[in-house]
């Protein structure tokens, strides 16, 4: 890992011929593509179809793609304590897996294709869709790559969407045919009732399937046989659909290799779990592909060894090169490995490791040696526990805390930023591993030119050729287009010195108080999420780690109850901490927290399928927000 010298020049020209208009900076390119943005890898690779079968023609009988089954499930039942201090017992579930299986990119092109043979017997013809509805895994991708193969469009959903938001994907998208796993049938029984052009449901056989539910859905619809790219793009309401190309992906393939191809060999091993409906992923996959390495499909639940029995976890299983980090996943991966180095030993101030991991921080900014001594003394176990041979680590394109990005990226291994929007199919900055900064986005791919605008008009816009994608629904993204066909991101940004990208905030974040003060709601989410109490939402109701607060909560008293001056008052007292010193104002330091004693996920409601906070999570919290208010 090497850090970018504050010297650096800038790497960033201007696009040829542009004339200055108000209100709006000169577009940006890389200098790489100072001649023209670079829209393919390589000659003859054009489409997703032209990836697979390239790797297949240039890699053959290598390892490709890898996954593990599962054996049986274990149930145990766990002590939990709540809120309020008391304890609870759940039920909590374990896997048993296999070990790790391998297709060779020879018998991965032959499975694709047939597939795509097999579609088209269902009379799945070119501009047909197939929606893809189930957690990532090697079945997902294959049945993306053998409808391309055939022209045949996939329209991709977040396994965790629900039955509301299936159904409105399936109307929106018009598929004929549904692939999806089993055990979200039940979602499609109830989806089924007022969906018209559904023909055909394929399930996967890797889980146990429920026969008289199968049975139940042939006889409930027989005319169902139960046997280009759309992303569903899901955010706060219902999802909507955006258009990707075969175009945009191999651009975002070419993209993307500029930057960080060069660092990657057939010789790695890529650990895989984001939602493969997210287009960074789908992307990154792709590009796998291309360069030869292997890939192993997991899970977030079983990335560490905590949630599995009579094996080992993917990360030990599966021993990745490199690997992608949700946000969520990486708050977890900082939780986890600070727990296991000293906040077990009930010593939370743990002078050697801290102290090791501020020097360590201080000598590669100051490029001196004596680094690799604190890897092999201080570090091995945490690097052990991520599979001992990972180089570097990807963002799944989420805000990431600069505490934890630093905390991950010193302890284990680089954490690379990324940053992508779907309509601009995942493109828009990429941290290169020899130049790591943890304070921006990084520099701009080869496929995309970006101009900053006023506030006003949207913070900075993106365009490349090929075009930006479009919504399903065109008449809901008319007004984030321009006429030249730039695309308004919302999101509010600039570039620093070196010319990397910098996300400020998003536009629709900005809040007004009663005083006249603006907030940059992602900015405190962002600072406040580094303090102990992990998860913070920006409305500042909290989850606490309980590991990590029992053992304050000892030194201050019982504080057995969420009105009590003891774990109410640690937490608020710890995120103003944060707070002041991240350099935030006197009106951004929270006055109070609200303890929430329910993990968050798309499961119940807490967060959206993409992981982002349902705007509606906080009138389940109303008591405790007019408390904080003295209402």
């Amino acid at each position: 890992m090497q850090s970018i010298s504050p010297d650096s020049p800038t790497i960033l020209v201007e696009v040829p011929d542009s004339v200055p208009r108000p209100g709006e900076s000169i577009p940006q390119r890389p200098p790489a593509a100072a001649d023209g943005l670079l829209t393919q890898p390589e000659e003859g690779v054009e489409t997703k179809c032209d990836m697979f079968r390239r790797a297949s023609k240039t890699f053959g009988n290598s390892r490709a793609v890898g996954s593990r089954r599962v054996i049986r499930t274990h149930q145990e039942k766990r002590a939990v304590a709540d809120g309020a201090g008391n304890t609870a017992h759940k039920n909590w579930t374990y896997y048993e897996l296999s070990d790790y299986t391998c297709l060779s990119f020879i018998e991965y092109e032959q499975l694709a294709l047939a597939l795509g043979y097999e579609l088209k017997e269902l009379d799945l013809e070119k501009d047909s869709k197939i929606h893809l509805y189930g957690a990532t895994s090697l079945h997902w991708v294959t049945m993306s790559h053998g409808g391309a193969s055939q022209s045949i469009v996939a329209v991709a959903a977040y396994d965790p969407l629900g039955e509301e938001g299936f159904w409105h994907s399936l109307n929106e998208g018009g598929s004929t045919a549904v692939f999806l796993d089993p055990q979200l049938l039940p979602s499609l029984r109830k989806a089924l009732g007022s969906t018209k052009p559904l023909q055909h449901t394929i399930y996967k056989t890797s889980f146990e399937v429920d026969t008289e539910l199968i049975q139940n859905l042939r006889s409930e619809y027989p005319h169902i046989a139960i046997i280009r790219f759309a992303k569903l793009q899901h955010q706060w309401g219902p999802p909507k659909g955006i258009c990707l190309t075969h175009r945009m992906v191999v651009a975002a393939v070419a993209g993307m290799n500029a930057v960080v191809g060069k660092h990657i060999s057939p010789q790695d091993a890529v650990l895989t779990y984001l939602p493969q409906a997210h287009i960074i992923e789908f992307a990154f996959e792709n590009m796998c592909l291309y360069w030869g390495c292997t890939m192993g499909y997991g899970s977030l639940i079983i990335l560490s060894n905590n949630s599995i029995r009579n094996c080992k976890g993917d990360s030990c299983g599966f021993h990745p090169t490199d690997s992608g980090r949700w946000t969520s996943s990486a708050g977890i991966d900082q939780e986890g490995h600070s727990g296991r180095s000293c906040n077990q030993r009930r010593d939370q101030q743990n002078p050697y490791f801290w102290g090791a991991l501020r020097l360590k921080s201080t000598l590669l900014f100051a490029r001196l040696p004596g680094i690799s001594l604190r890897d092999t003394v201080v570090f091995k176990a945490i690097k052990e526990a991520a599979g001992g041979r990972l180089r570097g680590m990807m963002d799944g394109g989420g805000p990431i805390a600069r505490d934890t990005q630093t905390f991950l990226s010193m302890t284990i291994v680089p954490l690379l930023n990324r940053y992508g929007l779907a309509e601009t199919c995942g493109m828009g900055a990429i941290n290169d591993p020899l130049a790591w900064v943890p304070n921006s986005l990084g520099e701009l791919p080869v496929c995309i030119e970006v101009m900053l605008v006023g506030y006003v008009d949207g913070g900075y816009s993106t365009r490349h050729d090929p075009p930006q994608s479009e919504n399903l629904n065109r008449h809901a993204s008319q007004d984030r287009v321009y006429p030249d066909h730039w695309f308004r991101t919302g999101d509010i940004g600039e570039f620093d010195r070196q010319g990397h990208l910098k996300i400020v905030d998003r536009k629709k974040n900005l809040v007004k108080s009663l005083n006249g003060e603006y907030f940059a709601l992602e900015k405190l989410k962002s600072i406040y999420r580094t303090a102990a109490v992990d998860q913070v939402n920006p409305t500042v109701i909290v989850v606490p780690n309980q590991d990590v607060l029992r053992i304050p909560a000892v030194d201050h008293g019982d504080g057995a109850r969420q009105t009590n001056d003891g774990p109410l008052s640690l937490v608020t007292k710890q995120l103003q901490d944060v707070g002041r010193s991240s350099g935030l104002k006197s009106f951004e330091i929270i006055c109070d927290a609200i303890l929430s004693d329910e993990e968050w996920s798309p499961e119940n409601g807490f967060l959206t399928p993409a992981e982002a906070s349902e705007e509606k999570t906080y009138t389940r919290f109303m008591k405790g927000i007019d408390r904080a208010y003295g209402k």
